[in-house]
C-alpha cells in the first residue's frame, strides 16, 4: 500500500476524504495535518508516497509548503485541492512540479482517476529505482570486483576533513580499479560515477545550505572518454573540487567562523542581517568578522548575505503569490525598489522579468 498524508485545516474535508475507499487502489491513509508546517515536522519522522494538500490554509500553506519541500530536496509525490476560485494558483503549482490538483468538492470519479495515475507513476518511479540499484548490482558483479567501499569512505573521510590525502587515494582507488576493469573506460566511468553521487550525498547532509552557493560542486560528471587518463583526471578533479570548498568555508572545523557565519545566514535568511548582527552571534568584532571572511572565501560577508537573499528570492518569486514589496519585506529590505535593483544586479532580470520566464 502507498502511504497517503492528508494536510487541511478543515477537519470536516479530511473526514469526507477519509470515507473514500483507498484501499481499492492500493492507498492507504498514514497521517494527517491541519496545516504545511505540521505536514513537514512529520515527514521528518517518517515517509509518505503521496501528499494531498489544500492550497489556502492559515499558517503555512499549500503553496509555501511545496516550496519547502523543493528548496529541501524532498522528492514526494504533491496533489493540491483547490477551490474555482483558487484555480490561478493551482496552475503555478503544476509549473512548479505538483503532480496535479484537484477541485473542492472532491468528486469520486476524478479522485479515482488521479490516483490512477499517481499508482502507475509511483510504479515506474519504483521501477526506475530498482532498475538502477539492478544496474549498480551488474556493474559490481560483471565487473568481477566489490565494490570499493573502505576507499571510498577513506576518500570521503579525507574530503570532510578538507586533506589533499584523498587525492593520493582517489588515484590510487582508479588505478586500481581500471587494473581489475581490464582499462575498459566505460564501466570505470559509471563506478566513479556511483562513487562521486555518494560523495554528494554525504556533502549535502552535513551541509544543505551548501549547493545554494556552490552549485559547480553537484554540477560537475566524471567525463566520458576512450582515454584512461582522461576518465581519472575528470575524477581527480571531481574529489579536489569538492576539497577546495570543503576548506573555503572551514567546514573541516566543526566550530569554525566561517561554518558558523553560513549558517547562521542560511538559518536567519528572512532577517534583517546585518554585519553587526552577524558578528554579534558568532562573537566577534564585525571588522575582523568581514576580513577573515573576505580572506578565507574570498566574498565580502555582505555580498554573501545578498546572494543568499536573492537565492530565497529567487524561490520566493517562483510560489507567484508574493509581490515585490512583500519580498522585499520579508528579506529584510525596506525598500522595494532598492530589492529590484539588488535582483536586476544579481539575476539580469527583473523579478517580473524572471517570473515571465518561469511562466507565471
Amino acid at each position: 500500500m502507498y502511504k497517503v498524508l492528508l494536510i487541511d485545516d478543515d477537519k470536516t474535508a479530511r473526514y469526507i476524504l477519509k470515507r473514500f475507499n483507498w484501499k481499492a487502489y492500493g492507498f492507504t491513509i498514514a497521517g494527517e495535518a491541519s496545516d504545511g508546517k505540521e505536514a513537514l515536522q512529520m515527514l521528518t519522522n517518517d515517509s509518505f508516497d503521496l501528499v494531498i494538500t489544500d492550497i489556502k490554509m492559515p499558517g503555512m500553506d499549500g503553496i509555501e509548503f511545496s516550496n519547502e519541500l523543493k528548496w529541501a530536496n524532498v522528492d514526494i509525490c504533491l496533489i493540491f485541492l483547490s477551490t474555482h476560485s483558487d484555480f490561478k494558483y493551482a496552475k503555478q503549482a503544476i509549473r512548479l512540479g505538483v503532480f496535479d490538483y484537484i477541485t473542492k468538492p472532491v468528486d469520486d470519479a476524478v479522485l479515482c482517476e488521479v490516483l490512477e495515475r499517481v499508482r502507475l507513476h509511483l510504479a515506474r518511479k519504483e521501477s526506475s529505482r530498482l532498475k538502477i540499484q539492478e544496474e549498480h548490482r551488474l556493474i559490481e558483479e560483471s565487473l568481477a570486483v566489490h565494490y570499493p567501499v573502505n576507499k571510498e569512505k577513506e576518500i570521503m573521510a579525507y574530503i570532510l576533513a578538507g586533506k589533499a590525502a584523498a587525492m593520493a587515494v582517489a588515484e590510487e582507488t582508479v588505478n586500481e580499479l581500471a587494473e581489475m576493469l581490464g582499462r575498459d573506460t566505460l564501466k570505470l566511468e559509471q563506478l566513479l560515477a556511483i562513487i562521486l553521487a555518494n560523495f554528494n550525498q554525504v556533502i549535502a547532509k552535513h551541509f544543505p545550505w551548501l549547493p545554494n552557493f556552490e552549485n559547480t560542486v553537484y554540477q560537475d560528471k566524471i567525463e566520458r572518454s576512450n582515454s584512461l587518463a582522461v576518465v581519472k583526471a575528470s575524477f581527480l578533479t571531481c574529489v579536489s573540487s569538492r576539497i577546495k570548498v570543503i576548506r573555503k568555508y572551514e567546514l573541516h572545523h566543526t566550530d569554525s567562523v566561517i561554518s558558523r557565519t553560513c549558517q547562521y545566514v542560511m538559518e536567519h535568511i528572512e532577517e534583517s542581517n546585518t554585519l553587526e548582527v552577524i558578528a554579534n552571534e558568532v562573537l566577534l568584532h564585525k571588522d575582523y568578522l568581514g576580513k577573515i571572511f573576505k580572506q578565507k572565501t574570498g566574498l565580502n560577508l555582505n555580498d554573501y548575505v545578498t546572494k543568499a537573499k536573492m537565492e530565497h528570492a529567487k524561490q520566493l518569486l517562483g510560489m507567484g503569490k508574493y509581490k515585490n514589496y512583500e519580498i522585499s519585506e520579508r528579506l529584510g529590505y525596506s525598500s522595494p525598489d532598492y530589492f529590484c535593483r539588488l535582483f536586476k544586479k544579481y539575476t539580469r532580470q527583473t523579478p517580473l522579468e524572471y517570473k515571465k520566464r518561469l511562466g507565471l
